[in-house]
Parts: C-alpha cells; structure tokens; sequence
C-alpha cells in the first residue's frame, strides 16, 4: 500500500510505505521543538528500521516560536515541580492538623 490519506485510528490518516498506520511522535530539538511528525511503526523498538518513512506533520515554525518555546518549556516543568512540592506539603499539614484534633478530643475524653 503506497502512503494515503484514508483516514486511520491515530486520526491522521497517514499510512507508511508498509502498509501500516505511521506512528506520531514529537521532536524536541532546538531546531524543532514541540513539532510532530510521523514515522513508520516498526522504525524503532524492535531492531527494525521498517519502510524509513518520516513526514512532518506540523508546519515548521518561526524563529521566534523557535526560541520561546525551550524556555516556555522549561517554566512549565518549573512550575509543575512547585505544584507537587507545595501538594506534598499540603498533605502533611492535613495530617498534623488532624492529629492534632485527635489529641485534643482525646484530651476531653478524659
């Protein structure tokens, strides 16, 4: 089967030169951050090189998307990392606070 455009299940529609559904995948080189672009299937994993197909999916982008997009990046990871560090402390602070209300009901009890 020569690459097509019918319409397949990872919704691009783009078939390799195997006859298989190209795989999507994202580049995250300097020179291509954040672009998609689809390769035959059996191109890695398993010790195969497949058909070699690759096309990009994404419009190249300018360079100024170019150079944003690392550092925009990289804030985001920043910011995801505070995130999970602040909800990790939150837990710990919920646990003190409910022991301490434990302690104080028991303290009544007696």
């Amino acid at each position: 089967m020569e690459t097509g455009e019918k319409q397949g299940e990872g919704g691009h529609g783009q078939w390799c030169h195997c006859g298989k559904l190209a795989r999507m995948q994202t580049s995250w080189t300097s020179s291509n951050p954040g672009r998609r672009f689809l390769v035959c299937p059996k191109s890695k994993g398993r010790g195969e090189k497949g058909c070699r197909f690759f096309q990009w999916f994404d419009a190249e982008m300018c360079e100024r998307s170019k150079s944003l997009t690392p550092g925009l990046l990289r804030k985001i990871d920043r910011v995801e990392k505070e995130n999970a560090n602040i909800r990790a402390k939150s837990k710990i602070l919920w646990a003190a606070m409910l022991l301490s209300w434990l302690v104080v009901f028991a303290m009544k009890m007696n």
